[in-house]
Formats: structure tokens, C-alpha cells, sequence
């Protein structure tokens, strides 16, 4: 496992850069996982938009105006926090450093805080010095409805990261009967589920969709590809970090039509993940290890998130280079989407592992994402079934 793209290089490449140890593998395919969400979904608007499903957007900007004083102040902010903790943090990186212990202390340089403020902040003047008319002028440009994707990725990220957190909390009901441990869990760097992101961030984008007057149904269409390739990439980020999402144990004998899979593929014990002694699978120690990251599963299991990550990604080159094209009620390529995401995740959950995070109701015992899960693959069952009645101009 690599906990951080340090352990990567070092691994792999026998290349030590200790600054690189803030920077977290899972963290890393998240990044990857929203690139990759915004590129197709911006692709999906311009194609859209050329067939006339989404109208353009006329943007009217000044020129040669000076920059407003809150553009200076949110700039030395953003800038100070930066120097204060991301640079402290890559000058004290070394081996056994451990930064998420440090990310949400108080600790960092006031020196490089302000040195690097004061940088931002003298170019920041410069160039509005450079920019600015006697006389400013207004200009009226007409943009693609893709110009909406900055302001959408901004709103899907933020309802989306709460969403996943507070997801997270409510996964485990016993953790709800302490407040502290609610605080706590909701400000900790670790714990997010999948399903409140998805669900949240989507909400937050229909919101904001449904204020700039966006065909909904076109939005959610044009968003199904995007969230099925982050899901794929960013559950790459759980396998080789070894966040926890792994499956249950797995000791059984590789079936024969199977003998081409690697050992790993087929069954795990995620040595040096992220979790350590604090997994709630029961672990044991890497004879020899030193560092943060010394301890294995006692018991190999699935690598369920590789499961997921190949899936995802099959599922998206469908969604992408079939349905979308072929399917043209609006809905419907979301419909499938949703199809897709739920009768995968139910699937693997019968081979994941969920610790004390399950439901009880009379006789029966599931997790979250199932029920979950068979929600969405309900709602997209109907969707495809009866959505063509149900659609009305008013919506598309």
C-alpha cells in the first residue's frame, strides 16, 4: 500500500522527497476523480448545448476597473493560511511525520505566512495595476453552457464533502448517542461515504441549476457519466491507500477459472495501510517496520475497492460511448446511471466489510449502502419504466 505519494516513489522508484508525505494517495485520486468528473461533464454541456438542450449564457465584465478590496483580502488569506500550514508542513516532512496530526492544529510559521502574503499580495497589485483604464469598459461576451461548471464544481464540492461527512456519522448509529463523538467524527480528516457526497452534492447542483433556470433532467443526464468516473478513480484512491474499504475475509481456494488473477486481486491483507492499528479490521504488525504505517490485515480479505474501480470504470466507457448517444428522453441517461450504481454497489456489499456500521429493523441487518443502493435502483427501474409519461415540457 502507499499511505502517501512519498511511500509511492520510494516504493516503486526507490525516490525519497519527504515533502511529499502531506500529499495523501487517497487525497491524490480525489483530486484525479474531480478532474476527471469536470472534464466529462464539460464535455457533455458543449455536446448538449450544440443540439440546443442547454441555452448560452451572456456574461457582461468590466475592464480597467480596480480589483474590489475583498479580492485583496480573501487572496492575503488564502495566502497566509497557505505559508502558515501547507509550507511549514512540506519544510518539517520527513520520515515518521504524520500530517494529519498537524493539518488541524495551531501549529505553523507566522514568518512564512506572512512572507508569502506579502508575495501574493504585491502581485496581485501589480497586475491590477497593469489592468486598470482611465476610462473602464464594459464588454458583453455570449459563453457556452459549459461557463456554469466552474460555479458547479464549486457547489457540488462543498455540499458534497459535508454530505459524505455527515453520511459518515450516521452510518454508524452508535456513535450518534455522543455529541462529542459526533464533533468529533465531523471534524476528523478521515471517515466520508460515498453516498452523501453523491446524494448532497447533487442536490446542491440542482439548486443552483434550478436558479439559473438549467433544464434539470439535461443536468442530470449530462452528470451521470461524470459521477460514475469519479466513483471508479476515486475508489482507486481507497485500494491503494487502504482506507478501510476493503472487503471481508477471504481464505477460500481462488476457483480454477479464476487461476489468472494475481494473488492480491483475488485475496489481501493491505500492508502499510493508512489505518494502522486504528483499522477496524483486526491487524497485526509488519515484522521490521519503522515509520507510521507498520501494520497488515491478521486475515487477507477482499480488495473489494479495486472491485469497484474496474466496475466504475466499465460502467462509465458504457454510459459514455453507448448511452448517451443512443438514449434521448430526458432522464433516462441518468436513469441508467443510477441503475448501474446501485445494482453495483448492492452487489459488492455482500462481500464488503462493515464493522458495526449496520442497521437492524425486526429480523433483517444491512448497511447503509444497501439500503441506499436499492433506493436508487428502484427510483431508476421506474424512471426507465414510466419517466417518458411523466416528462413534461415544463422540465426539459
Amino acid at each position: 500500500m502507499f499511505p502517501t505519494l512519498y511511500h509511492f516513489l520510494k516504493d516503486t522508484l526507490g525516490i525519497q522527497i519527504g515533502a511529499l508525505q502531506i500529499l495523501n494517495t487517497f487525497g491524490f485520486f480525489v483530486a484525479l476523480s474531480i478532474a476527471g468528473a469536470f472534464w466529462s461533464m464539460t464535455a457533455e454541456m458543449k455536446r448538449r448545448g450544440g443540439l440546443g438542450q442547454f441555452q448560452g449564457v451572456v456574461v457582461k465584465t468590466v475592464l480597467g476597473a480596480p480589483y474590489p478590496i475583498a479580492e485583496y483580502v480573501l487572496n492575503g488569506l488564502l495566502a497566509f493560511v497557505f505559508g502558515y500550514k501547507v509550507l511549514f508542513l512540506l519544510f518539517n516532512a520527513g520520515e515518521g511525520f504524520s500530517p494529519q496530526e498537524h493539518l488541524f492544529s495551531s501549529e505553523g510559521s507566522l514568518v512564512l505566512g506572512l512572507m508569502c502574503m506579502a508575495v501574493v499580495l504585491g502581485l496581485r497589485y501589480r497586475a491590477d495595476m497593469k489592468q486598470r483604464l482611465p476610462e473602464p469598459i464594459e464588454k458583453t461576451e455570449s459563453m457556452g453552457p459549459d461557463w456554469h461548471m466552474g460555479h458547479i464544481t464549486t457547489v457540488a464540492l462543498i455540499s458534497g464533502f459535508l454530505g459524505a461527512k455527515v453520511f459518515h456519522i450516521l452510518e454508524d448509529p452508535a456513535g450518534l448517542k455522543s455529541f462529542d463523538n459526533i464533533v468529533a467524527n465531523l471534524f476528523s480528516t478521515g471517515g466520508w461515504t460515498f453516498y452523501g457526497g453523491l446524494i448532497c452534492g447533487a442536490a446542491g447542483v440542482m439548486v443552483y441549476c434550478y436558479k439559473k433556470g438549467l433544464s434539470l433532467l439535461r443536468m442530470l443526464d449530462s452528470g451521470g457519466p461524470a459521477m460514475m468516473l469519479a466513483y471508479g478513480i476515486g475508489r482507486f484512491g481507497c485500494h491503494f491507500s487502504g482506507d478501510g474499504d476493503w472487503g471481508i475475509a477471504n481464505t477460500a481456494a481462488r476457483p480454477g477459472w479464476l487461476s489468472w488473477l494475481p494473488d492480491w486481486a483475488w485475496s489481501y491483507s493491505y500492508p502499510h495501510n493508512v489505518l494502522g492499528d486504528q483499522a477496524a479490521t483486526q491487524v497485526k504488525f509488519i515484522n521490521g517496520c519503522t515509520g507510521n504505517y507498520c501494520y497488515e490485515l491478521a486475515v487477507p480479505v477482499y480488495p473489494t475497492p479495486l472491485y469497484e474501480a474496474l466496475m466504475g470504470l466499465i460502467l462509465f466507457f458504457i454510459l459514455w460511448k453507448w448511452i448517451r448517444h443512443k438514449v434521448q428522453s430526458p432522464g433516462n441517461v441518468f436513469a441508467w446511471y443510477l441503475v448501474f450504481a446501485g445494482f453495483e454497489r448492492f452487489l459488492i456489499e455482500n462481500i464488503r466489510e462493515h464493522g458495526s456500521s449496520l442497521y437492524r429493523f425486526g429480523g433483517l441487518v444491512f448497511s447503509q449502502a444497501q439500503l441506499i443502493s436499492l433506493v436508487l435502483l428502484g427510483i431508476g427501474t421506474i424512471w426507465l419504466l414510466f419517466g417518458k409519461r411523466l416528462t413534461v415540457s415544463k422540465t426539459d
